[in-house]
């Protein structure tokens, strides 16, 4: 997942680095360094999920209230 990639994920998502830092579970210094050069490969697939995740969270919260 490279820099553009990440900073589109957490755009759709609504998230501010700070806030992707918290879903995915990483420092707010990692989520930063995610949105300028990228994810490292063997990172990337495990990033995607915890978006997911949390997208399916935020889904879930909409849908209940």
């Amino acid at each position: 997942m490279n820099n553009t990639e990440y900073r589109a994920a957490i755009a759709a998502l609504g998230l501010s680095q700070v806030g992707a830092a918290t879903a995915i579970g990483v420092t707010e210094r990692t989520s930063r360094r995610y949105a300028a050069h990228g994810v490292p490969e063997k990172h990337s697939a495990w990033v995607r999920d915890k978006l997911a995740d949390h997208a399916a969270q935020q889904g879930e919260n909409n849908d209940a209230g």
